[in-house]
């Protein structure tokens, strides 16, 4: 821990350092002193360490296999998986890392264009979110990542906002900081 207040220890071992430490009670103040040194003004500060150091095998797996997070419904990488997301081959190249942690962790921040969500609600009270696909004089086709493709006439629409993104906030909470520094590294080095 010392090595990583100093500066000294490699950048891709400091989540690896630092979760070690978190285990011993003789070093909890100087994990104390590092979480005191992260950026009170940026969210995702307590994230940082998960940037590089990954491991894109297991990342892959994450994004693949965990039910609770569910990457690989909405997102393809490179052709693989589902359209109600971006596709994110080359993301992290185009972005960098920062903007995949920040994606994750805080999906609103920043919408991918084409990918804004919109609420439609109808006569009779019934409602859709999705992303529009097409849009014509009478209808409107939305995918939604709950009932996939859906058309609706544009005559039954009684309101339309903005909505949020369609990924849901909280893989900060659901996923453990290893896996999500492995989900980086994957995303990072997906071509």
């Amino acid at each position: 821990m010392e090595g990583v207040l100093a500066g000294s220890v490699a950048p891709e071992l400091e989540l690896d350092v630092v979760e070690a430490a978190g285990s011993r009670e003789s070093l909890k103040p100087l994990l104390g002193q590092y979480k005191s040194r992260l950026d009170a003004k940026d969210p995702s500060a307590a994230w940082k360490a998960c940037l590089i150091g990954g491991d894109a095998e297991a990342g892959k797996k994450v994004f693949i296999e965990r039910a609770e997070v569910s990457c690989v419904r909405c997102h393809k990488v490179q052709g693989e998986g589902g359209e109600v997301g971006p596709e994110l081959t080359g993301l992290g190249k185009k972005n960098g890392r920062a903007y995949l942690l920040t994606s994750i962790l805080y999906p609103n921040a920043t919408i991918a264009v084409g990918f804004e969500n919109v609420l439609v609600n109808l006569k009779g009270g019934q409602s859709y979110a999705g992303v529009i696909k097409s849009e014509s004089a009478t209808e409107l086709v939305l995918n939604s990542a709950e009932d996939g493709l859906i058309t609706v006439k544009k005559s039954e629409i009684t309101g339309r906002e903005k909505g949020l993104s369609g990924m849901p906030e909280g893989f900060g909470d659901l996923l453990s900081k290893q896996d999500l520094r492995n989900l980086i590294e994957y995303l990072a080095t997906a071509e």
